[in-house]
């Protein structure tokens, strides 16, 4: 798997703006397949954000630990997505949303600022699917 690239530069300084390009095709293809409600993904969402404000207020003290301490935090929150694609789960079928979210939980993993760039991704993921959902 060749990954999202967020940045257009080996820094990591630049975002890459087609990016965004392929986070609406994303939100296209997830409305499309019409197995999620935006509740469903509003609420991956918040726990992300959630786990982004922690990672921000301890990187301040610790930049190095805090990112070590939000990568189990993606890892878990992948076990939490693939348990709700069992048969009975919210997410069964969910196939679009799923690969997604598990493509994007991968690439955050890499660097705090591939983490920062991931959650811009799914922010603009979240705001196209919502425009194609209603």
């Amino acid at each position: 798997m060749a990954g999202l690239a967020f940045f257009r530069d080996e820094k990591r300084e630049v975002l890459n703006p087609d990016i965004f390009t392929q986070a609406k095709q994303v939100a296209e293809a997830i409305a499309k397949e019409g197995r999620v409600k935006s509740s469903q993904f509003r609420n991956y969402f918040a726990e992300l954000r959630a786990l982004e404000n922690r990672f921000l207020k301890e990187r301040r003290t610790d930049p190095e630990r805090a990112f070590q301490k939000l990568v189990p935090q993606l890892e878990l929150l992948k076990a939490k997505l693939a348990y709700n694609t069992r048969a009975n789960g919210p997410l069964k079928g969910a196939n679009a949303f799923v690969g997604f979210l598990d493509e994007a939980l991968d690439a955050g993993k890499r660097s705090p600022e591939d983490f920062l760039a991931m959650m811009k991704y799914v922010e603009a993921v979240l705001a196209y699917f919502y425009a194609k959902a209603r």
